[in-house]
């Protein structure tokens, strides 16, 4: 089935657009001194070598708390000099790379002073911390627990356990870890904003919102709170008071990026009526230090505003230094993800899809297609007929994928899917469905998933659902393009689009992806829809739309914009008015920045 290459995997991601608290570095790792007392094996050492190194160490963890990097690097050797195997040494120098933004460095020191120490729980949970933010969420996991099982009371590891199991979609293990550690610290308000994110993962909006005014009671200025209130609002349809917790946000601290990007997306700024809010996204954008992750974000926001106020040139400015940015900082290899879509392409043959699952289950409606193609638009129309719920973004078909294979303790590969069984597809499909149905009314007769990563796996999911409906939502390719690389999407799953030429190779491979399902899947399996004909004729292809997804025309899809559900999605503000025209064709005034992308696309 073309090989033994793994599913590349994305942990990690938000659902969103936007992050649901404000994305700062990593809190520094924790060091042994003053949590932890046991001293490094060091049997075969002299008294007096012993004594000299714990001095050096804890001169070193000194040097390191004051930010004298040079002074500790300088200590460090000294004791390398007495005693090279030393743990504590990695420890340290995982710290100060950690502090200097060098993760993998720091990452390779925390493994050497685990492997060298294996007991010391502080190493594991050092090593954990970083694993989590590189989006090794599972290994990030099993060094919290390795932590645990030498001291089960740490509460770092207690707090990295609950947010590596909302990484990996365990949300209701994270809420059972946090709970009881709340309930012992009631007015600790960081362990309530923690059980603030694993309510909102798990879905359960409300219990997420009591949450965080729980904190705002106890913390009036807590800007995270203020800018995730703002975002639960806004993703509820509620503008006037979302827009009231964004400027509360910015109140609180002034700085605040991510509360900037909402106030930009809140509306279409004009040259007069809003020249405060201008003058302040643009004052915050200049503040910012250059190449920071802060400075990007207030790029993509301020860019927007210029690009709302037709400052062509000035905006493309902006977002292109916003996209060097988070290129310089992205860990995407365009080789790899590109061989990786090519495999899959030669792995799903005609000859695999005959072992799909005896299945009729026609519950799931899955909406795949590109970044701001207008799936979130697809999903609200479809969400708005009585015999549909909305997922969202769940990615619960992946996770379904990678829980089998943990259980089967085999790694998930192109291989172990074309060798399935009918039977085993059969067992994936139910485990899916039934993760798909939770909270869901089982009066609903369609549920959809607008997972878009779902492109890589369109094969299996026809295998484990013969008789689903796939619908594959279509864009300008220039229009596409250029909205991705001008909007703010979090997650390494979109790094592609920071630079133009890799955007149009992903692209380019993307289309051939498609057009691999189109060729293969039996016909009417993949409904394709393209955006510009239903801005054009929305009450016809609305009635098709809902026609192939065996659905009966209901006109409150029309009136999709009125409907109360929860938009997770960086479209949350454009579903909540009606269609037009606005969007198509918004590249063309950035004709002439986009010539890398064009000739890639062989547009003229």
């Amino acid at each position: 089935m073309g090989g033994t290459m793994p599913y590349r995997r994305h942990e990690g991601m938000s659902p969103m657009g936007l992050p649901i608290a404000s994305r700062r570095a990593p809190k520094a790792c924790f060091a042994s001194r003053g949590i932890f007392m046991r001293r490094p094996n060091m049997a075969r050492l002299s008294n007096n070598k012993k004594r000299k190194i714990r001095l050096l160490t804890e001169q070193a963890y000194k040097q390191l708390q004051a930010g004298a990097l040079d002074m500790c690097e300088h200590v460090c050797r000294q004791v390398e000099a007495l005693h090279p195997d030393e743990p504590e040494l990695d420890n340290i120098r995982g710290l100060m790379a950690s502090r200097l933004g060098r993760a993998q460095d720091a990452i390779r020191f925390f493994r050497r002073a685990v492997d060298k120490a294996p007991r010391r729980a502080e190493f594991h949970v050092n090593l954990a911390g970083l694993l989590l933010s590189a989006g090794q969420a599972d290994e990030a996991l099993s060094h919290y627990c390795m932590a645990l099982r030498r001291h089960p009371g740490i509460l770092p590891a207690q707090l990295g356990k609950a947010s590596a199991l909302v990484a990996l979609g365990r949300h209701q293990e994270a809420i059972a870890e946090l709970e009881p550690l709340q309930r012992r610290r009631p007015r600790d308000t960081d362990l309530m904003m923690r059980l603030f994110r694993a309510c909102y993962h798990a879905g359960d909006t409300d219990k997420a919102e009591q949450w965080l005014r729980r904190v705002l009671e106890l913390e009036p200025e807590h800007s995270d709170a203020h800018y995730s209130l703002a975002l639960l609002l806004l993703e509820r349809g509620d503008v006037r008071e979302g827009e009231g917790e964004v400027r509360a946000a910015l109140r609180a601290r002034p700085d605040h990026a991510d509360a900037a990007v909402l106030l930009a997306e809140l509306k279409r700024f004009e040259a007069e009526p809003d020249a405060h809010d201008i003058a302040l996204l643009a004052n915050m954008y200049q503040q910012a230090e250059e190449g920071s992750p802060e400075r990007a974000r207030l790029g993509f926001a301020y860019g927007k505003v210029l690009d709302d106020l037709g400052r062509v040139d000035e905006a493309f400015a902006c977002i292109h230094e916003a996209n060097e940015i988070a290129h310089k900082h992205s860990e995407y290899n365009a080789d790899a993800e590109l061989a990786h879509l090519e495999a899959i392409i030669a792995a799903y043959t005609p000859e695999v899809l005959q072992h799909a699952a005896p299945n009729e289950e026609q519950t799931p409606i899955f909406i795949v297609g590109m970044p701001r193609c207008g799936s979130t638009l697809v999903e609200q129309i479809l969400a708005s007929h009585p015999d549909v719920a909305p997922r969202g973004e769940c990615s619960l078909f992946e996770e379904t994928l990678w829980r089998i294979g943990r259980a089967q303790g085999a790694p998930l590969t192109l291989d172990n899917l074309g060798a399935y069984t009918p039977e085993r597809w059969q067992a994936l499909g139910e485990q899916y469905l039934h993760a798909l149905r939770t909270g869901v009314s089982p009066a609903v007769k369609r549920i959809t998933d607008k997972t878009l990563s779902n492109i890589r796996f369109v094969g299996a999911i026809h295998c484990a659902f013969p008789h689903a409906r796939i619908i594959h939502v279509r864009r300008d390719p220039m229009d596409t393009c250029w909205s991705i690389y001008r909007h703010h999407l979090l997650g390494p799953l979109f790094d592609y689009g920071r630079n133009l030429g890799e955007l149009g190779y992903y692209y380019r491979m993307y289309q051939r992806l498609m057009a691999h399902w189109r060729s293969i899947l039996p016909q009417g399996t993949m409904y394709e829809l393209d955006y510009e004909q239903l801005v054009a004729e929305p009450e016809r292809q609305i009635r098709d739309l809902l026609a192939a997804c065996e659905l009966p025309f209901d006109e409150r899809c029309l009136r999709y914009y009125e409907t109360d559900t929860d938009v997770r999605t960086a479209s949350f503000m454009q579903v909540r008015r009606p269609m037009n025209d606005g969007s198509i064709g918004a590249w063309r005034p950035y004709a002439k920045h986009l010539a890398p992308l064009m000739k890639i696309l062989g547009v003229h």
